[in-house]
């Protein structure tokens, strides 16, 4: 026992007894021990050994080693704590040698006791050697300790490196369940949403708006619901008109593609309903508007279009007003009766009276452009048919066709019959059924003939 403590020595070296290699021993960083490690086996030679240290007295007298000096063990590398110790394991895995890399400075001399300096390894490739050691470490400590090494790592990363962390991250973590889901399955969770949550769920993502925006049952059972959903028929019909429209569009030579996905037609209808009902049910500062309209005449038929309350009478006379301060903007004079029709298309307005005429006018100046007759008695109604896309069968195959070609014009009347005009273009000749010298004709003469091009059938009910 007493030869395991005697000093092992040589001329020249001393080996090291194991309390004060600890007490040389300090902690060291994980870069600064790797890059010791690189010179340690760059500076091995024949003259030099891992764990001598070479002695600077030459009276040392040296003797063979009584005994082989027993490897002393490497400390483990600790992840808790940022020091890494004096040298690192080497990889289990048989990393390449270092010496078949880097040339190794040429031996000393007796002349020279001290080596040269050897050329330096490069860190970063030093540091990928030694990853397989450190991922072996690392792969063998608990979950916690992990989870603490990469938060100390994150630490001392610079913000480049996090941002590339969080790229790789983001679409590994991220389950966007609505976009994984069944279209079944997000109708019916969505189901539960009130209206204004998924309102703001659409404005999450592109995905989520054109999911939710594009669920005709999700639609539909809110109609239903709130309990403004009309049967069916009003709805499918406005579906096909908005349809219609965007095709209508699509074909258009200025059509510009919306980046973001159109909606369904029942979450238009939806939204229009709720917030008519809100505003005239639950309005909490309602507003009431009341100004003089015909004086003491009967006002016989009135339209709202596109922002003009447009009002009849029997005192032949028609006026346009201003919905927000209820100001008279215009009054169109012509007839001669009481004014019992109107219906109105953008800027063309069409009225029939009790003179038995049809008249068409231009709001944008007040002006009578038409004059249509052919009727023998009071004209009672009539409306305006715009043309729309209908299924059509040519020889076993059915096919869209757009129906009327241009916008037609149904009156009603008195006479028990039906007329169909073509509504007149803007900027169309004037036209009205009048002689030269500004004498009333025979109405029905000179309407039914087709000089003028306008009247398209006469529809009468035989007794």
């Amino acid at each position: 026992m007493q030869e395991e403590h005697e000093m092992v020595s040589g001329k020249g070296w001393r080996m090291l007894k194991r309390d004060e290699a600890v007490k040389e021993t300090h902690v060291l960083g994980l870069a600064d021990a790797v890059e010791r490690y690189g010179k340690k086996r760059s500076h091995n030679s024949d003259n030099m050994m891992e764990g001598i240290e070479i002695s600077s007295d030459p009276n040392v007298i040296s003797h063979p080693p009584r005994k082989k000096a027993r490897a002393t063990p490497l400390p483990q590398i600790s992840t808790v704590n940022a020091a890494a110790p004096p040298s690192p394991l080497p990889s289990p895995h048989g990393s390449p040698s270092p010496e078949s890399i880097w040339p190794s400075a040429p031996p000393s001399g007796a002349s020279s006791p001290l080596p040269r300096a050897p050329l330096q390894p490069d860190l970063s490739l030093t540091t990928l050697l030694t990853l397989p050691s450190l991922l072996s470490h690392f792969t063998t400590l608990p979950a916690p300790l992990q989870s603490h090494f990469l938060l100390t790592l994150l630490r001392h990363s610079p913000l480049p490196v996090i941002r590339t962390l969080h790229a790789v991250l983001t679409p590994t973590l991220a389950r966007d369940f609505l976009t994984l889901l069944p279209p079944e399955l997000v109708s019916h969770v969505l189901s539960y949403l009130p209206f204004s949550t998924l309102a703001r769920a659409s404005r999450v993502s592109r995905a989520w708006r054109a999911i939710i925006d594009s669920d005709p049952v999700l639609w539909r059972d809110l109609l239903k619901s709130t309990k403004i959903w009309f049967g069916g028929d009003s709805e499918n019909s406005f579906a096909n008109s908005i349809y219609a429209r965007r095709r209508h569009e699509q074909r258009s030579p200025s059509f510009v593609p919306d980046p973001l996905p159109l909606p369904h037609p029942y979450k238009m209808l939806f939204k229009s309903r709720l917030l008519t009902r809100t505003r005239w049910v639950n309005n909490p500062d309602p507003k009431h508007v009341s100004f003089p309209a015909h004086g003491s005449s009967v006002v016989t038929c009135l339209i709202f279009s596109h922002g003009r309350i447009i009002s009849a009478s029997d005192d032949h006379s028609i006026r346009v007003y201003s919905p927000v301060t209820g100001e008279l903007v215009r009054s169109l004079e012509g007839h001669e009766g009481g004014v019992w029709a109107l219906a109105a298309c953008k800027d063309a307005l069409v009225s029939g009276s009790t003179d038995r005429t049809v008249r068409i006018w231009d709001l944008s100046t007040g002006k009578c452009t038409h004059v249509f007759g052919g009727h023998t008695s009071t004209v009672r109604c009539l409306s305006i048919v715009k043309p729309e896309l209908i299924d059509v069968e040519h020889d076993g195959v059915i096919i869209k066709e757009k129906w009327p070609k241009r916008p037609l014009i149904v009156t009603g009347s008195r006479d028990h019959s039906l007329r169909v005009w073509t509504l007149p273009r803007p900027g169309d000749a004037e036209f009205k059924c009048f002689g030269p010298d500004e004498t009333e004709v025979d109405l029905g003469e000179v309407c039914v003939s087709e000089q003028h091009g306008y009247l398209s059938r006469l529809l009468e009910l035989i007794p």
